[in-house]
């Protein structure tokens, strides 16, 4: 039951499909390419789901253990939180943290005037 255009060649539907049965089994083709996809990407993104969920406490096991065991990381670590505080505290008699002083002494006699300072809860 195939139509024919002008120029007597059969006319194609939706034009690429000789009749009805070649459409219906292009289709069925097609889904079952789409659901192999959609297969596909579900393992996908569970592998990764899988993969993510086994680095996470992997991931923070590493770091202790590669910085005791590299001693140029321990260092990098130590600076980096070294260089993120402005002053340490230091506890006071009372238990109350003491700022330490952002001067930088150029000799022992100042250091020590210092600490003196800092001891007898002086502020210099």
């Amino acid at each position: 039951m195939e139509e024919e255009n002008k120029n007597g060649e059969p006319e194609l539907l939706a034009g690429k499909f000789k009749s009805v049965d070649a459409l219906v089994h292009a289709y069925g083709e097609l889904e079952a390419e789409f659901t192999r996809r959609s297969q596909r990407l579900k393992a996908l993104e569970e592998q990764l789901h899988d993969t993510e969920a086994s680095h996470d406490p992997h991931g923070q096991e590493e770091l202790p253990r590669a910085a005791t065991c590299d001693e140029r990381m321990r260092a990098r670590i130590i600076e980096e939180f070294l260089q993120s505080r402005q002053s340490v505290p230091l506890m006071g008699a009372g238990g109350v943290g003491v700022p330490y002083p952002n001067a930088q002494p150029r000799s022992i006699r100042e250091a020590s005037s210092l600490a003196l300072g800092y001891l007898r809860g002086k502020k210099q």
